[in-house]
């Protein structure tokens, strides 16, 4: 039980934050600066490879991060688990701190330029981060 008491902890404090409180405050913004926000994240926690940033999301309860395909400029990302469908089932559609995050650990890994797009799955309850490099 109290792993699950854990759960809903989190999921309050995610939900207080980033699904009311910055939206109120940022505005329109809101995703832009997360987005950068996570970039800065990246860079504070040294997050230099896809390994690390597994590590943090799990850590902060971000979800579960898989690499899903590999092309010539372009990897693509699954975030899954239990804190990403309670944030979809809530109706927010903000993951930008995360792709923001994975946008910087990719460019530090690869040395190329990054930016990174998000596509949320309502059915699936997931999240696609499609990591594009130069």
């Amino acid at each position: 039980m109290q792993d699950n008491n854990q759960h809903e902890h989190v999921y309050f404090v995610n939900q207080l934050y980033r699904d009311f409180l910055l939206p109120t405050i940022l505005g329109t913004d809101n995703d832009a600066i997360l987005y950068w926000g996570g970039k800065r994240i990246a860079r504070k926690y040294d997050l230099l490879s896809f390994e690390d940033v597994v590590s943090f999301f799990n850590t902060a309860e971000f979800g579960l991060l898989e690499k899903t395909k590999t092309h010539r400029n372009e990897e693509v990302f699954k975030l899954t688990g239990q804190s990403v469908t309670d944030r979809i089932n809530s109706g927010s559609q903000e993951f930008s701190l995360e792709a923001g995050i994975v946008a910087e650990a990719i460019q530090k890994e690869t040395g190329r330029t990054t930016e990174c797009e998000i596509k949320i799955d309502d059915r699936k309850k997931e999240v696609k981060l499609l990591a594009k490099f130069d």
